[in-house]
């Protein structure tokens, strides 16, 4: 049984290979922010639904006084239906929408997609 020339040299190659490789490093565009606060906004299906059955805008609206402009928030929302475990919007969709300007965190109403089968919700904000 013959083998073919690569074969003798693959594994040579293998073993160099990984001296070269190496990650990208941007220290000039890295910036810490510390310390981190978190902030957990709760509200039960009486929160976020009107008397009337409509969705409550009022909580798209979180006032964060010490919230900084060049320091763009995480924000998280996380659902519970009725005998159910948590679920996060992350799950279901590419990405969260939302703004945020002068110490207040817009969020957009299409987040809330699902609002009516929904029996909390939770909204993280880290900044």
């Amino acid at each position: 049984m013959r083998f073919h020339p690569l074969f003798y040299i693959l594994p040579f190659i293998l073993s160099i290979l990984p001296q070269f490789i190496s990650g990208q490093d941007y220290p000039v565009n890295v910036k810490e922010f510390s310390p981190i606060r978190k902030r957990v906004y709760s509200f039960s299906k009486l929160d976020f639904i009107t008397s009337e059955g409509e969705f409550n805008e009022a909580i798209c609206t979180l006032v964060i006084p010490d919230l900084k402009i060049n320091s763009p928030p995480f924000v998280a929302i996380y659902y519970r239906r009725e005998n159910s475990q948590w679920f996060t919007e992350s799950l279901y969709r590419k990405r969260l929408r939302f703004s945020f300007k002068e110490g207040v965190l817009k969020l957009d109403r299409s987040n809330f997609w699902d609002w009516f089968e929904i029996e909390e919700i939770k909204i993280v904000v880290i900044y």
